[in-house]
């Protein structure tokens, strides 16, 4: 496998648009893809994401379309950035001439109905066979790559060499990149940080203490272990980069939308009507309710989850689930 030289990215919010531009600073051709007509001709002609990521002028070897079909045919290898409940649908239409790209997936999320990871969407819509799929993931908010800031990051596949090749094609002295065959931690890790990243909003806005917050953060490690440990998981993955350290990040980070939601939630607000006025995705609404099915599907154990799906999807009021949760019974320190 050689070292892709043009790259397509599928999305253009926030993190698709910081690593277009993180790719382009290796001197990598990139070409967007952009839903929105507004924010396609405000690229065009202004080379700004005013919409998602204001602040960062896009270097001149970044090029933007709105046409599925070109980004398939021009580009080396794929990016997928979209949200996880539309990768589906963006990607259906093109499914045919993406069979013999490589494809790296930027999504975190599980999907509500099928409760698929993002890879397993991805991998059923290709028909793939010769596993020509990876993911990144780990503590990575999309305005501090723009930055420049330093980050490290993981890159999982099945297919060893595909991550390896990966691997060199991202890496930066600031942007740091493992690799992991566990491609199943590392999607649950990076997926489950979002659903916890709003109860550690709620904590930090109800103003329960860091007692409280080191408490939730460790029980909160525990539950998504338990989770990736009866789907087949490493539980080593999740002491990782896509695990707990993504999850500290999105959970106290103040750029993380999750924790804000979580921070509105403890306003009064709706769960419902809070989506309704976000611009940007809240990635972590749809995976609660993918999750909570999953863990009664398994039978595992998730008290948090449960309260959190009790909290967004049946409007629990937040005093009663913390006085529940608070209740549990007794029992040992199982992880």
């Amino acid at each position: 496998m050689n070292i892709k030289k043009h790259i397509g990215i599928i999305g253009a919010g926030a993190w698709g648009t910081a690593f277009a531009i993180h790719l382009a600073r290796k001197g990598i051709k990139v070409l967007l893809w952009v839903y929105e007509p507004d924010l396609y001709e405000t690229l065009k002609t202004e080379r700004e994401n005013r919409l998602y990521l204001p602040g960062f002028t896009l270097p001149e070897n970044v090029d933007f379309t709105d046409n599925l079909e070109i980004i398939a045919h021009k580009s080396e290898g794929i990016v997928m950035a979209t949200p996880s409940f539309a990768l589906r649908k963006t990607i259906e239409p093109i499914s045919i001439e993406l069979v013999d790209k490589d494809i790296l997936i930027l999504t975190k999320g599980l999907e509500t109905d099928t409760l698929l990871r993002m890879s397993q969407v991805t991998e059923g819509l290709l028909h793939q066979t010769n596993n020509r799929v990876a993911v990144l993931s780990g503590p990575s908010f999309a305005e501090e790559v723009a930055r420049e800031n330093f980050t490290s990051v993981v890159v999982a596949s099945t297919n060893r060499r595909l991550a390896y090749e990966f691997q060199r094609v991202i890496h930066t002295d600031n942007f740091r990149v493992y690799t992991s065959e566990d491609i199943l931690g590392v999607e649950l890790g990076g997926a489950m940080k979002n659903v916890m990243a709003i109860g550690a909003g709620i904590i930090d806005a109800l103003k329960l203490g860091t007692n409280t917050q080191a408490a939730y953060t460790t029980r909160a490690i525990a539950e998504i272990k338990r989770l990736g440990r009866t789907l087949g998981a490493k539980e080593t993955t999740f002491m990782g980069l896509s695990g707990i350290g993504d999850l500290i990040l999105t959970s106290y980070g103040k750029l993380s939308r999750n924790r804000r939601f979580g921070t509105e939630l403890a306003t009064g607000k709706k769960a419902s009507t809070i989506i309704q006025e976000q611009k940007q995705v809240v990635e972590g609404y749809y995976t609660t309710k993918a999750a909570y099915t999953l863990s009664k599907r398994f039978n595992i154990e998730m008290p948090i989850t449960e309260e959190l799906y009790k909290i967004l999807y049946e409007d629990k009021n937040l005093k009663l689930s913390l006085n529940d949760i608070k209740k549990r019974a007794l029992k040992e320190e199982d992880d």
